[in-house]
């Protein structure tokens, strides 16, 4: 006699997966932007520079002033393109490894913080456009502070203790 075993078959979250799939086309869409809006980019940073002339520490000469002034927009422009680079890959990240806490992880409370945790490290591409901006509003070091303290660090550890959480569910399950 064969006996028959219904499974069923869990998903992640329709949130986790709209926040995955929102990380892709953000990215997606940032590297078109950069591609086809290079100028204008350019342009709109050099202008919140002069805006905030003060936080970027311009001192009047005009070699200093311009060394100042590219290297912010320079800055600017990374953040934008690790933005587009990190929102294709992290969100793909995100869509299989939720994909893997719902097939895989039995405990329903250990699923929910599991899920918890990825998803704000979805949210890791964002603390570069928090990057970017800063950058141009406070200047190119303490931008890149608040960027990496308030953003990129939390987001970050959050991915990782996800994925670390996730990679402990399956060493668990095939022990």
């Amino acid at each position: 006699m064969i006996r028959d075993t219904v499974r069923t078959v869990r998903r992640p979250p329709l949130g986790v997966v709209l926040v995955a799939l929102v990380m892709l086309a953000l990215g997606e869409t940032a590297g078109a932007a950069m591609s086809r809006l290079k100028p204008e980019i350019q342009r709109y940073a050099a202008a919140r520079i002069a805006a905030n002339a003060a936080a970027h520490g311009f001192s009047g000469s005009a070699e200093y002033d311009d060394e100042v002034r590219d290297r912010a927009i320079f800055t600017a422009e990374a953040g934008l393109s690790f933005f587009h680079l990190h929102g294709e890959g992290v969100g793909l990240v995100l869509f299989f490894a939720s994909a893997l806490v719902a097939a895989i992880v039995p405990g329903r409370r250990v699923r929910t913080v599991l899920y918890g945790l990825l998803t704000l490290g979805g949210l890791f591409p964002l603390g570069y456009l928090v990057y970017g901006a800063a950058v141009l509003e406070m200047g190119r070091d303490a931008g890149i502070e608040l960027a990496e303290r308030w953003a990129l660090a939390p987001l970050g550890v959050s991915a990782i203790a996800g994925l670390v959480g996730l990679w402990l569910a399956v060493a668990r399950r095939r022990a």
